[in-house]
């Protein structure tokens, strides 16, 4: 039996009837009257009725769910799936956290998270909650969320409608036809190379300069639970060891000396397939295996770290291995996800902290050449001992890299007069 709209003059509305026996109807339900001020709107519905009735009945409002309903059911599922080594941990968070930014949106004045699932339309989301998205509020950093982020969020909320389906709260999936719009134009990069002079040699990085960017990256430490995370400490770390990024990444807490204070480099991040990383040992004979020695300072903030930080075997682990409960964290394994590339540090904590300290936005490698110019202040032009520093293969490497950053008019006045002094004398 079919769902007509039928017009009632005694309370000027459209009405849709489900109550007839006629109706097939989910579990046998009494079904209801869905009233509509336009006859269009009574049309549509019924289209749906009818459409339901095919694919095994109709659900009811008193039936469907609300949208808070099947999320809750959504992150039971996850949890279970993340049990069951289906997704990863991080892979269910991420679906779990986009779905709460979809709830708290507004729909017709009303939280989205308070609405039926079978009430929601595709001109819903893609008119108006699509619009609302923006980023969370541990992502200042950011003006508008990029249209990768979006499309994972659709992504998210399709999977939201085919749980409500299976539970039988809706119709349909309306997320799936949503069509996002696509970029008319790349925006232009902020974070422009600004790390050579025309010449094409390296510009020098103003120790003053950098002293202030540390010290914003560690006031604007991430809260990871009620833990702040070592984000800031990345950056204060960088810049005086002259690790590279894939060392840093790699660094074990048995790899640090307390006792001598130097940090032992003898692994490496390196890539070994399409989008596959692994850490590696450096052989001993390698110029990269090497000791650097770390400052009190830093020797002191690596110890409140480790004392607040979750059992992780790595010193700069990634949060993605973790849960927290009641603001307390808890480590699902020792062995926690390391960093493997250093996109995610200075897009998230370099570049911010650039621009809050008002200074020329700097590549994540850049902080190695910090090191190297404190190494050139305090050694002069002793190459083969800030080689060894830096962990080059030669000589000629640190000198082709650095050695237009010593200029000493007085010391070439002074080595002129004594080169005449010995052929004229």
């Amino acid at each position: 039996m079919e769902a007509k709209p039928v017009w009632r003059k005694s309370i000027n509305r459209w009405v849709v009837d489900t109550r007839p026996k006629g109706i097939k109807k989910i579990n046998d339900s009494k079904g209801e009257q869905k009233k509509f001020t336009s006859r269009s709107d009574a049309v549509e519905y019924a289209v749906k009725v009818n459409s339901a009735q095919s694919k095994g009945g109709v659900i009811t409002e008193a039936q469907s769910g609300t949208i808070d309903a099947a999320i809750a059911e959504f992150k039971n599922d996850c949890d279970s799936r993340v049990d069951e080594g289906l997704i990863t941990y991080l892979r269910g968070e991420t679906l779990k956290n986009y779905l709460d930014d979809f709830a708290d949106l507004d729909l017709n004045g009303q939280r989205f998270g308070d609405h039926k699932c079978k009430e929601i339309t595709t001109a819903d989301i893609s008119r108006k909650l699509i619009k609302q998205l923006k980023p969370r509020a541990n992502q200042k950093h950011l003006d508008s969320l990029s249209p990768k982020t979006i499309k994972e969020k659709l992504g998210a909320l399709k999977l939201l409608f085919e749980l409500a389906i299976e539970c039988q709260w809706a119709f349909n999936n309306p997320a799936k036809a949503v069509k996002l719009e696509k970029p008319k134009y790349k925006k232009k990069r902020k974070d422009k190379n600004t790390s050579f002079r025309p010449d094409g040699k390296l510009k020098e990085i103003k120790i003053k300069n950098i002293k202030a960017l540390i010290e914003t990256a560690l006031a604007n430490e991430r809260i990871v639970g009620n833990t702040p995370w070592c984000d800031g400490l990345a950056v204060a770390f960088a810049a005086q060891t002259g690790l590279r990024f894939g060392e840093q990444a790699a660094l074990h807490w048995s790899e640090v000396d307390f006792k001598n204070n130097r940090v032992i480099v003898e692994k490496s991040v390196r890539k070994v397939g399409d989008r596959i990383y692994e850490i590696q040992d450096i052989p001993k004979t390698e110029s990269a295996y090497r000791r650097v020695p770390i400052t009190p300072q830093l020797v002191a903030q690596l110890k409140a770290w480790k004392i607040r930080s979750p059992f992780s075997d790595l010193v700069f682990p990634t949060s993605a291995n973790l849960r927290t409960k009641k603001g307390k964290i808890i480590y699902v394994e020792r062995r926690s996800s390391f960093h493997k590339m250093s996109s995610n540090w200075y897009r998230r904590v370099l570049h911010p902290a650039c621009d809050q300290a008002g200074i020329d936005r700097i590549r994540w490698h850049d902080l190695r050449h910090v090191y190297a110019s404190i190494l050139l202040e305090l050694h002069g032009d002793n190459f083969h001992k800030i080689t060894k520093r830096m962990g080059h293969k030669s000589l000629s490497t640190t000198r082709e890299l650095y050695g237009h950053w010593i200029d000493d008019p007085e010391t070439d006045a002074i080595d002129a007069k004594e080169f005449g002094d010995v052929l004229w004398a």
